[in-house]
């Protein structure tokens, strides 16, 4: 992707969970990473403590995804920072947990809200990382769910920006090939602290049981998002990996 510097990433949302793993599978595979953070500078520097270990650079730029502005001035700062940019992974996500029946629970700020963040965000950072990526035939991945095609997940708006995000990776696809390729992977239900934080008692009953597919692999996820980023043929994909989730 580079001349003589190692290729640089921008993973966002990378202070925790899958953001980080996604972090340190780049790092192992000599890139460069650039670490974004909405709130918590504790677990982004843990998150660019682990590429460290990993041999390769880190670097932390805190930025609301939601605020194009914000997404702007952090790939600014990032492309002079490595000198150029390689590839984007657009991670972050938000959700709120409400029961797929109540209606009337969905408000205007929530959809907004969660639009801004699964939806317009990795929009925001694709449209500004784009020229710095055509340059050196780069690669956007971004982070969906299995809930973009099965109505079995935290909300809603969550779902319906996931769903769009999908359909967003396409478009991109299209308006950024050939310089730029752009593919997604959707996860199913993942052991992270989201699920300690948004898992419903009746979703927790269902993934207990043995005759379900238990949670995806962190790491299987993150290798994933790396081969997207780095195989010339694919573009305009999502890949699935739930361990067979979606067919239940």
């Amino acid at each position: 992707m580079t001349g003589e510097q190692s290729p640089a990433v921008l993973v966002t949302g990378a202070g925790g969970g899958l953001g980080r793993v996604i972090s340190t599978a780049f790092a192992r595979a000599g890139y460069r990473v650039a670490v974004n953070y909405r709130r918590s500078r504790e677990d982004a520097e843990a998150t660019a403590e682990a590429v460290r270990a990993c041999g390769s650079q880190a670097y932390l730029v805190q930025a609301d995804i939601s605020d194009d502005a914000a997404v702007r001035s952090m790939i600014d700062e990032v492309v002079g920072t490595f000198r150029g940019l390689d590839a984007l992974v657009n991670n972050a996500g938000a959700t709120k947990v409400v029961a797929l029946s109540d209606l009337d629970a969905i408000d205007d700020e929530l959809w907004d809200g969660l639009a801004a963040v699964n939806l317009k965000g990795p929009f925001y950072c694709a449209r500004a990382a784009a020229p710095h990526l055509r340059g050196r035939h780069g690669a956007i991945v971004n982070v969906s769910t299995t809930s973009a095609f099965l109505p079995a997940g935290s909300s809603i708006p969550y779902m319906t920006a996931k769903a769009g995000l999908v359909m967003l990776t396409r478009c991109l696809a299209k308006a950024l090939s050939p310089e730029v390729r752009t593919n997604a992977v959707a996860p199913g239900w993942l052991d992270t602290q989201w699920w300690d934080k948004y898992g419903s008692p009746e979703i927790r009953a269902i993934l207990s049981s043995p005759d379900y597919p238990p949670a995806a692999d962190l790491e299987d996820i993150a290798r994933a998002v790396l081969m997207l980023a780095e195989t010339p043929s694919i573009n305009g994909q999502t890949l699935v990996i739930d361990r067979g989730q979606l067919m239940r």
